[in-house]
């Protein structure tokens, strides 16, 4: 009887450890505002991600490096009570963090993460900055003209103005192209801090459109402390409207550069968004298409022309709606034509075949990854808010073992035959020296100029 009761007591108390693993919940403040709880108590860290819907990329009239600058200024440039540059040293202080950024122009994500003991004081410094930030002059010229400088340093690289091209001949003269690219003449000139201002006013309401919450707290108290962060917001004072209309109409394009000291070649098509599902199958099949130097693009460029170099695929996104599939590297001038070849031919087999080898060590380095992810509460709140964005239910960033496990060599094929371009649907760009090197296509010698290629 003894034995009995103490087995029926183990089977209580590991009973009790599951129901003390991570939870996930939708919960509504004391103030009426909504969010999804990663209730984890094994962490003693808290993290809060608050995403703002914008469409400040999308409007003719705004000036497109200011939130750019702007997130930069507002907790560096100072608060009632807290002076300019004063709050990376408190909270290095209180061993909190707090950042905030644009995610593909459609959203302004503020993350802010500390101790549950030092939650009071960072969530009031946090707020202040949210509420009332001083936007200091001297701060926004410093940050301004570094951010200029950066962007000239990195449009200088071919590579990158291959890219630039590649925006050009997606978006021509849509505003969304210059919040891409960054390049317009007058662009980090002609900001003003009242530009901040406006961008500021209208960006942080305390209507944001997801927030999650992840970590040691319990619901009563992560409510009091959302409600405490966004005190004092307003509430949205206008609609957001995010549209746009890309161009991904095959072309071939070459941006002679004489001064170039390599060639690069990248092809660009799209990929449906992920709120529409099967970005598991693509995280596998672009790691086997290009992901290291195992893939079938390497390994085809380094086969068929005996070359030094490799070549890499990758995805990306111009905006929630709008992801791109790019496959891209740097290539001898003399065998650009050649590498343009091998590389559709390769693309064009694997889209045909599916990549080779054992699906399970191909499943292998992403079990490993979202196995890990609840031991990181920043991570897992990210993953989360994304899941949010586009749509999915609570709590699948817990789940992302389970969606692994579904993916199958059967619903690999039906992804890429669904999903992927016809190897003929790429928009192909080279940057060279050598404006002959890739015969027949479009020769441009400034980005711009891609928008009026045919």
């Amino acid at each position: 009887m003894t034995r009995i009761l103490f087995l029926f007591a183990m089977l209580l108390a590991l009973a009790a450890c599951k129901d003390d693993g991570p939870t996930a919940s939708v919960e509504t403040s004391p103030g009426g505002i909504a969010y999804t709880l990663l209730h984890m108590p094994e962490h003693e860290d808290v993290t809060i991600h608050i995403a703002w819907p914008t469409d400040w990329a999308y409007r003719p009239e705004t000036n497109k490096a200011t939130p750019v600058v702007g997130t930069q200024l507002i907790l560096a440039g100072g608060a009632d009570g807290y002076p300019a540059g004063d709050v990376g040293e408190r909270f290095a202080d209180l061993n909190s963090e707090g950042i905030i950024y644009v995610a593909v122009n459609d959203h302004v994500i503020g993350e802010l993460t500390f101790e549950r003991d030092q939650m009071d004081e960072t969530i009031a410094i946090a707020n202040a900055h949210l509420r009332a930030p001083t936007l200091d002059p001297m701060w926004f010229d410093r940050i301004r003209e570094g951010t200029a400088a950066n962007m000239a340093e990195a449009q200088a690289q071919p590579a990158h103005a291959g890219f630039d091209a590649a925006r050009w001949a997606v978006f021509g003269k849509e505003p969304l192209r210059n919040a891409l690219s960054l390049d317009e003449p007058g662009t980090f000139d002609e900001l003003t801090r009242e530009d901040v201002l406006v961008w500021h006013s209208e960006t942080f309401t305390r209507t944001p459109q997801v927030i999650v919450v992840a970590g040691g707290l319990d619901a009563a108290d992560a409510g009091a402390a959302i409600d405490e962060l966004l005190r004092g917001l307003p509430d949205a004072s206008r609609s957001v409207t995010q549209e746009a209309a890309p161009d991904y109409t095959a072309r071939r394009i070459l941006l002679h550069r004489p001064e170039a000291q390599t060639t690069t070649l990248s092809f660009i098509a799209t990929l449906p968004a992920t709120r529409l599902g099967g970005e598991t199958e693509d995280l596998i099949l672009i790691h086997a298409l290009g992901g290291d130097d195992q893939s079938v693009l390497f390994e085809a460029v380094r086969t068929e022309l005996r070359a030094s170099y490799g070549f890499g695929a990758g995805m990306a996104n111009y905006t929630r709606d709008h992801r791109i599939l790019f496959l891209s590297g740097e290539v001898e001038t003399a065998k650009l034509a050649d590498v343009e070849r091998v590389v559709r031919d390769a693309y064009a087999d694997f889209r045909q075949s599916g990549p080779s080898g054992e699906l399970e060590r191909r499943k292998a380095p992403l079990a490993e990854n979202f196995a890990e992810l609840p031991d990181f509460v920043v991570d897992q709140a990210r993953s989360e808010l994304q899941s949010a964005l586009d749509g999915f239910d609570a709590g699948r960033s817990f789940r992302l073992t389970d969606e692994l496990q579904s993916v199958t060599e059967s619903t690999l094929m039906d992804r890429l035959s669904s999903a992927f371009p016809d190897a003929q649907d790429f928009i192909v760009i080279a940057v060279s020296p050598d404006a002959d090197a890739l015969p027949g296509a479009c020769v441009i010698r400034v980005p711009s100029e891609a928008a009026d290629c045919p």
